[in-house]
């Protein structure tokens, strides 16, 4: 049998009404025609002889939208004309800072140098302008791509004074624009690239080709940390198209994400790659990890958090407020291991040559990439090259960047250009996995209703284990996502983390350690209602305590910066889901046979409220029929973007706390593909998504992430007013 020569791209395309395709073209510069570039005040920001502007998006777009938020808030600084903009898509370069695209913060962390780097450059066309016309600067503005003098009426493009400007020194302070000021900011508009990836012009990781180039499928270790004994790859080398046998080498820990052992089959096709890789036979040493299985290792963790943990945060005495009078309760909450999943598995294009090494890969955080690669070599940054692609989805995985590594040891080794995949079922099995988790909740309730004692006990595989071969407790930044920040006043608190061995490769996957969090405490906080009889939208304003602001108690501030809000205001929180109380009608009746739960949560710099709305007839199981989620999320700069992703994390969330499980035996993901490892179709999405966005002067915070965690604890809290049983474990519907 000949592998046929049809790219994924003309198959789908020959499929006509049966099949459509989504991809388009990514520029990666304003291209070879365009006039020479003669003024360019900053790494983010340049304009050529005709006053067209370019725009660097020094961060990866995944679906977020950051090709269309970031060039905005640059451009809304230079006052420029949105139609005279061109976007270019940055290389890995530390010259940008820091290029890591997760933890929702590209607009955050952008926000400033953006604006910054756009007014530098629109005072130096300002003061052009007022030399030429002989007047003072200050009587000069800019508006929509030229600069105006009123009491005059005069007017001059961008394009007449770029030269001019060009030969001005660049200001360190530019003053910024009045947020009254602004034209783009705050302003819906539609993804930048959606006409490009409705037509098929796009560049994702799978659609980058080069003369020569050859593919590459791998055979993995099935079990973490195994070790190749023997390979027999006479039947591989007999497939037509195979061309040689590679080996991809053990990494001892810590690895970070350099890759499993395995067999790489190179081929002249994909097809001819993975007939290959399945003809390999492969004798595997697998070690102590083989043990692992599901059942097993989530009593390990319940016996674990039945124990004394490392501490994390105490206030005030627990062990005499527990011992005391009131109603004491207990609970424990369990979430399945998750896989990341994305629409684009794991592709990356490597090509080593000449003493240096170029990559074509949708990846996260390509200054990473571009450090370890070069490690991997044993060649100087400066000589890696990083070519960062539209991404198809990542949720976390695309920042875990062992498929580029294996792409890169595979052009090592045969010289040539390698277009290395991953199947589904590879990257189902061979994820870097959400860990599964356990939390015990234990409350002393006092005459008012309130806890007056609390502790907690968390246990899960700390994703520590990347750079720490040894660590087996949950992190402080680990804790300090959801716990350790949540903003309650509760005078006698413990939070604890516990053991829990890593048996299998764990890593991040969106909202991180919140997902986990805010089941267990969301959940948790609803029994305390129950037990005094309390609604519990206002049971959780009434555990908020006083307004007020503090710093998260967190023992690794620097470390946590990136991942969540190191101040904390209780008032915002408070404000969230009164906001979205009052958005749904929270107290009024609901027709019959319909029922609510409510969930909050703060997050990456950001609040979030969520209402699920089911249906339940008494029969079968409940229907989700409306998700309503509220977020203050400081100054928003694209609402139409921020409503898509909060109807996204919806989608994603609701998957999970549904149906989302990995599990494992014999060491083995048990799921391989989408029959298995369910992710949630279209005709089981509720009807109704709203977004509601709470209007604010604060700094933006995260979007992508915060909105996700509210959906699993909102919807166990309908399911317990449906059917009167608590789910405390995930997924709510095994």
């Amino acid at each position: 049998m000949k592998p046929c020569k049809l790219s994924r791209r003309a198959f789908v395309r020959a499929g006509g009404s049966a099949g459509a395709l989504l991809v388009f073209g990514l520029r990666t510069g304003p291209g070879e025609a365009s006039p020479a570039v003669v003024l360019a005040p900053n790494l983010f920001v340049s304009m050529d002889a005709r006053g067209a502007v370019f725009i660097t998006v020094s961060r990866g777009e995944m679906g977020q939208g950051v090709r269309t938020v970031l060039p905005r808030i640059l451009a809304d600084e230079l006052e420029a004309d949105l139609e005279r903009v061109d976007i270019v898509q940055a290389l890995a370069d530390p010259r940008y800072g820091d290029q890591n695209t997760d933890s929702s913060r590209s607009v955050r962390m952008l926000w400033g140098p953006l604006r910054q780097a756009g007014a530098a450059a629109r005072e130096m066309l300002v003061h052009a302008a007022a030399d030429y016309w002989k007047l003072p600067a200050a009587q000069c503005r800019a508006r929509h791509h030229a600069v105006e003098h009123p009491p005059s009426g005069r007017r001059i493009d961008y394009a007449q004074l770029v030269a001019r400007a060009a030969r001005l020194p660049v200001p360190e302070n530019p003053p910024l624009k009045d947020p009254a000021d602004f034209r783009y900011i705050g302003v819906s508009a539609p993804m930048r690239d959606a006409r490009d990836i409705v037509t098929g012009v796009a560049t994702y990781g799978y659609d980058v080709r080069l003369p020569g180039m050859k593919y590459a499928c791998v055979a993995r270790a099935p079990v973490f940390d195994a070790r190749l004994r023997s390979v027999d790859d006479t039947a591989a080398r007999a497939v037509p198209g195979v061309e040689g046998i590679l080996r991809i080498p053990f990494s001892a820990h810590p690895r970070g994400f350099r890759p499993e052992e395995g067999v790489a089959v190179l081929a002249d096709s994909s097809w001819s790659a993975m007939r290959g890789r399945d003809a390999l036979v492969l004798d595997w040493s697998f070690g102590p990890n083989a043990n692992y299985e599901t059942a097993a290792f989530r009593e390990e963790l319940r016996q674990s958090v039945r124990a004394p943990g490392k501490l994390r945060l105490q206030r005030g005495n627990v062990a005499a407020a527990l011992a005391g009078p009131g109603t004491l309760i207990e609970s424990e909450y369990e979430t399945a291991m998750l896989a990341h999943a994305p629409m684009e598995p794991p592709v990356a294009v490597a090509w080593v040559r000449d003493g240096g090494c170029e990559i074509w890969a949708p990846v996260q955080n390509p200054q990473d990439v571009r450090l370890k690669v070069a490690e991997w070599l044993g060649l100087p940054p400066a000589r890696i090259t990083v070519n960062v692609t539209l991404l198809g989805g990542a949720f976390g995985r695309k920042s875990q960047a062992d498929f580029v590594f294996e792409a890169v040891e595979v052009s090592r080794q045969s010289g040539l250009p390698v277009k290395l995949f991953w199947t589904r079922e590879d990257d189902i099995r061979n994820c870097y996995f959400h860990a599964e988790s356990l939390h015990r909740m234990e409350a002393r309730i006092g005459p008012d209703g309130l806890p007056v004692g609390w502790r907690m006990r968390t246990a899960y595989p700390t994703m520590d284990w990347i750079g720490e071969s040894d660590a087996e407790y949950p992190g402080p930044w680990e804790t300090g996502m959801g716990l350790t920040n949540m903003p309650f006043a509760v005078d006698n608190l413990l939070i604890e983390a516990c053991r829990a061995r890593v048996p299998i490769r764990i890593g991040w996957l969106r909202s991180v350690c919140n997902l986990w969090h805010a089941f267990a405490l969301n959940g948790f906080i609803d029994e305390m209602a129950a037990a005094t009889n309390a609604d519990p939208v206002a049971y959780r304003l009434r555990l908020l305590g006083e307004d007020r602001v503090f710093d998260a108690p967190n023992e690794e501030p620097d470390a946590l910066s990136n991942f969540s809000g190191l101040t904390v205001d209780t008032g915002r929180y408070r404000r969230v889901i009164e906001h979205l109380a009052a958005q749904v009608g929270w107290g009024k009746p609901l027709p019959k046979g319909h029922f609510r739960g409510v969930a909050a949560h703060n997050s990456f710099y950001s609040y979030v409220a969520t209402v699920v709305e089911v249906e339940y007839s008494g029969e079968g199981e409940p229907r989700v029929v409306r998700i309503d989620t509220a977020i203050d999320c400081g100054r928003v700069v694209n609402p139409e973007g921020v409503r898509k992703q909060i109807e996204g994390a919806a989608i994603f969330g609701l998957g999970a706390a549904l149906f989302g499980e990995i599990t494992a035996r014999d060491g083995r993901v048990e799921q391989s593909n989408f029959g298995d490892y369910r992710i949630l179709r279209m005709t089981q999405a509720p009807p109704v998504i709203e977004a509601h966005i709470m209007q604010s002067d604060a700094d933006p915070g995260g979007v992508g992430e915060p909105p996700t965690p509210t959906i699993a604890p909102a919807l166990a809290a309908a399911l317990f007013a449906a059917t009167g049983a608590r789910r405390r474990n995930m997924p709510l519907l095994a």
